[in-house]
């Protein structure tokens, strides 16, 4: 493993102002990438996306030449997205959210059908149940945090197992499973069933803004989706969706697809950091033997305590996920009850510096 500069992390010399954290001289330091440079402020957010010169030239390019909406651009950012994923098609979307919807559909699933889904994930599985006009059987979650697939019900139309900040997930025993990958977009997932999804939204592993992404290989699973994706110059009316990306998101997607192995290092080097210095802490750690490291995720019964001693020094720290799914639905699922109360995420991400990270780490060892 790389190590971090110890002086570096170290040595960085803040004081408090107003409850915001300042360093005392507002000189440049730079993140791994070139072209990139971070003036330290008053506040390390928990999620920031890298976009440099090559994204701003691509997007403008495309606004340059007058065609906006989907045409060149996002179909080789599907072959591109489909080559790394392993799979034959990929068909971009406006969102994670629509990609979800529209793979549902694609696997049949209608009114009144039951979807298995983790309790513990984000609320855009729940919106996407819903929208295909389908009820939501909810699981809880194994160690990984992904969704336990033995709490899956046979008689489900079909299951959505996710991969939970960036920990491979565990795949039930079910023909019909979307695999959400957005959390682990590395290439080393989203084959494991007929069909995957995944997002481009701000903060994931690459960024389109919004947008996001199905995988097939199936021909018939790639019509059903690419035909309920937009609703232009069609011969027949059924229910279709204002779903498509546009060309400048897709050439800013290809930019971050070319960057995304230098991105993954970097979070890898980060959470290895992270948990060389943590390790004599009463904090469970991330095993980061298999791990994209799209989130990085302690646990504590101190949660709210740590939370808040670092946002007063300048560091923005979250519950990964908002509410689980259990809060808007009822029943009790303990594992993903005590996720919720217990896990707390630190900023990873390839724009943070080392003064930063330094910084988190030395705020972390100081409240423990």
């Amino acid at each position: 493993m790389a190590k971090l500069d110890c002086a570096l992390v170290f040595a960085i010399i803040w004081t408090v102002h107003s409850g915001l954290v300042h360093y005392r001289s507002p000189f440049q330091l730079r993140s791994q990438f070139p072209g990139h440079s971070v003036r330290i402020g008053f506040m390390i957010p928990h999620s920031k996306p890298f976009l440099g010169a090559e994204e701003q030239e691509a997007a403008a390019r495309v606004l340059a030449s007058g065609r906006l909406a989907e045409g060149e651009e996002t179909a080789a950012f599907e072959r591109e997205c489909a080559a790394f994923c392993g799979r034959r098609y990929g068909i971009a979307v406006s969102s994670g959210t629509a990609a979800l919807h529209l793979a549902l559909g694609a696997l049949g699933v209608g009114a009144g059908d039951s979807v298995a889904m983790p309790s513990y994930a984000c609320a855009a599985l729940l919106t996407a149940v819903r929208l295909q006009g389908a009820d939501a059987i909810l699981c809880d979650v194994d160690d990984a945090l992904g969704l336990e697939p033995s709490a899956v019900p046979g008689q489900c139309a079909a299951a959505i197992a996710a991969h939970m900040f960036g920990a491979r997930a565990r795949m039930p025993r079910h023909d019909a499973v979307v695999e959400d990958i957005a959390q682990r977009f590395d290439g080393s997932a989203g084959r494991a069933t007929r069909i995957a999804v995944t997002s481009f939204y701000a903060t994931k592993l690459i960024t389109t803004g919004e947008g996001g992404m199905v995988f097939a290989d199936d021909p018939d699973l790639e019509a059903y989706v690419r035909d309920r994706h937009s609703y232009d110059n069609r011969d027949d009316f059924i229910a279709r969706y204002p779903y498509k990306m546009t060309d400048f998101q897709a050439a800013v997607g290809r930019v971050q697809l070319r960057r995304l192995p230098a991105f993954l290092d970097r979070r890898r080097r980060i959470a290895a950091a992270y948990n060389e210095a943590f390790a004599d802490l009463p904090l469970r750690l991330p095993d980061l033997s298999d791990h994209a490291c799209f989130r990085y995720v302690v646990a504590t019964p101190r949660r709210d305590a740590l939370e808040a001693h670092l946002a007063a020094r300048g560091i923005e720290a979250k519950r990964p996920v908002y509410r689980p799914a259990h809060h808007y639905l009822g029943g009790a699922y303990p594992n993903a009850e005590r996720a919720h109360d217990e896990l707390l995420s630190l900023p990873i991400y390839p724009a943070l510096i080392d003064a930063e990270i330094g910084h988190v780490i030395e705020s972390v060892r100081r409240f423990f």
